[in-house]
């Protein structure tokens, strides 16, 4: 009895001390809007291979060519290149969530010196590529510039999930409306994680922004679900651009079924 009791003990000290721990680094990607800048997270880089993992995400909704001439990543990071090309009608902010994602569809990103004319449509990446933010404009390595891209996941409940990217340069990511990563440090390889990224996921529609900032060098972006991401649904799933549009918009409509609008995240990753 005495050492089923003590098991028991042990067991609840081990639960309790994995909860803290995870919500210490949850804590790491808690944003400080008084210091946009302030990185890498805290604690140790897991410096983690995972290029054997087959869910990264391929396929994105990303602005059709480069916010070009940012003057390095360590200057442009603190720059709404969105609200800077809009007037302010669409902000980093506003677009990770589904009303502003919405609002953005028509509007073009007007930056006469850092790209011209710039709207939105639908890029695969290559995740083992270290320059698909390059290669996915036909590119081949380019320097100073900034990418926006941008997937809907959808979830049949409110949840958490974990998510994990690699980058290379400045790295900054919004999950409905709120910045949950913020890390100018490369990750080392364009499938090395450094940290996995706690996010809180809403029933239905849920919009997640990645901005990478390039200086020179390799360049990439990449993401997956760390926890696997089982049950989730992303959007874009097709090459059509009216087609995410339009999953976008039925999925917010009232009985709007997600799993039927959209392929399971496992075939929008094969």
């Amino acid at each position: 009895m005495k050492l089923l009791q003590f098991s028991t003990l042990l067991m609840c000290v081990m639960v309790l001390t994995f909860g803290v721990a995870y919500l210490a680094t949850a804590q790491n990607y808690i944003f400080d809007s008084a210091d946009p800048l302030a990185d890498p997270p805290a604690g140790d880089a897991l410096a983690r291979d995972d290029s054997g993992e087959t869910n990264w995400i391929t396929k994105w909704l990303a602005l059709d060519g480069q916010v070009t001439n940012n003057g390095g990543f360590a200057v442009s990071g603190p720059i709404d290149w969105l609200d800077e090309g809009t007037s302010g009608a669409v902000t980093q902010e506003s677009i990770s969530t589904v009303d502003g994602l919405l609002a953005a569809k028509d509007v073009t990103l007007t930056l006469p010196d850092n790209g011209g004319g710039l709207n939105w449509g639908i890029f695969d990446i290559d995740p083992a590529d270290g320059n698909n933010m390059s290669s996915m404009y036909g590119l081949a390595d380019e320097s100073n510039f900034d990418t926006y891209a941008i997937i809907v996941i959808g979830s049949s409940n409110n949840r958490d999930a974990v998510i994990a990217a690699a980058h290379d340069d400045f790295a900054q990511i919004w999950v409905n409306g709120d910045k949950v990563y913020n890390n100018s440090v490369w990750t080392g390889a364009a499938q090395q994680v450094n940290f996995d990224i706690p996010i809180s996921l809403n029933k239905g529609a849920n919009v997640l922004l990645y901005r990478c900032g390039e200086s020179g060098g390799s360049d990439y972006y990449n993401l997956r679900f760390a926890d696997g991401g089982a049950g989730l649904s992303i959007l874009p799933e097709t090459d059509n651009v009216d087609d995410f549009w339009r999953g976008v918009t039925t999925a917010v409509e009232p009985g709007g079924k997600l799993p039927t609008i959209w392929g399971d995240i496992k075939r929008q990753n094969r």
